[in-house]
């Protein structure tokens, strides 16, 4: 057993943990960490420049994590005694591991919806779910299949991404479980327009309205709409001055997605901010249709680092998806 671990330790873990889709850089929350079996090649993979949020009510393990961390220098991992100081939409993946069967249903629906708050859009939240009816049943989780708690999760707004059957650690040894990965399954977009039913011909930060829809569950629901707010005219500001890019960005607060027939010069400052799609259709109605219908590719993509916008054809063929643009000023 502590060969297994040691071995864990030192390499398995952190190629286990890249497999479920921790990359550098990111934010974590491993919680019900215990003593780091998770958390300690989730740092090493996150590297400087990401963090380990560590979550555990059990005093011992969290001291055993400690003590660990500092003896290999991993100053990014910080122990938490709950969820309530991390910030809304910052953490990139979730570890929910060998935890779901301590707790009833009401505190699960509670955890999947702090999960829910701090998850980015897009970001994963992965599960593996021992104790259910198939693997060792035990206490809340003896009566559940793999099913019922997929369902349970996707009623929490989360979409099954990937269902894996890996090697992995439980209770200090090597076994073969399976692991549920989910993306947080809900995006706001808006769609720039000029007449309020058709996208806008030119760029999409020249458009006089955005109108907005919240995407969710394979739905999609207007919202609101948004006059865009412009910089006052100038000919000495060109098309991809950065105060224009502003300007659009304050129209656009609170929103993920950006969706029209043409983008301007900016369209490399906005995609620091948001995933920005090319949509082939004339019409807003065809659009959210064509959006719809691609939200599982949509939500990967806004959780990847060096993501690339996406381009939807109504044709229903192959979609591109590159780092150039072809824009007009």
């Amino acid at each position: 057993m502590k060969h297994e671990i040691e071995e864990w330790l030192n390499g398995e873990g952190e190629k286990f943990l890249k497999y479920m889709g921790i990359e550098e850089g990111q934010n974590i929350l491993d919680f019900g960490c215990g003593n780091g079996i998770y958390s300690i090649p989730a740092a090493r993979v996150a590297g400087r420049r990401g963090k380990v949020y560590a979550l555990d009510n059990n005093k011992n393990s969290i001291k055993e994590l400690r003590e660990r961390a500092y003896s290999e220098g991993l100053d990014n991992i910080i122990v938490v005694e709950d969820t309530k100081g991390i910030d809304d939409k910052s953490v990139d993946i979730v570890l929910l591991y060998d935890v779901l069967h301590y707790m009833e249903k009401n505190q699960r629906d509670d955890v999947y919806s702090e999960i829910y708050r701090i998850l980015k859009t897009g970001g994963i939240l992965s599960v593996y779910p021992k104790h259910n009816k198939s693997d060792w049943p035990m206490w809340n989780l003896s009566d559940m299949s793999i099913d019922d708690i997929v369902k349970e999760i996707e009623n929490s707004g989360f979409r099954l991404e990937r269902k894996y059957h890996k090697r992995l650690m439980h209770d200090g040894s090597n076994e073969t479980g399976t692991v549920l990965n989910f993306r947080r399954a809900s995006f706001t977009a808006a769609f720039g327009t000029d007449d309020k039913k058709n996208l806008n011909d030119s760029h999409f930060g020249s458009a006089k309205f955005f109108h907005i829809y919240k995407f969710g569950n394979g739905k999609a629901e207007f919202v609101e709409e948004r006059e865009n707010i412009k910089v006052e005219e100038d000919e000495s500001i060109k098309g991809d001055d950065p105060k224009k890019a502003k300007a659009t960005s304050n129209a656009l607060s609170g929103i993920d997605v950006l969706a029209g027939r043409r983008f301007g010069p900016n369209i490399t400052r906005m995609m620091n901010k948001f995933l920005c799609i090319v949509v082939r259709t004339d019409s807003v109605n065809n659009a959210v249709d064509m959006m719809k219908s691609n939200m599982g590719r949509i939500l990967a993509e806004m959780n990847k680092k060096n993501r690339k916008h996406i381009v939807l054809t109504s044709s229903g063929g192959e979609n591109e998806n590159t780092n150039s643009l072809h824009v007009r000023s």
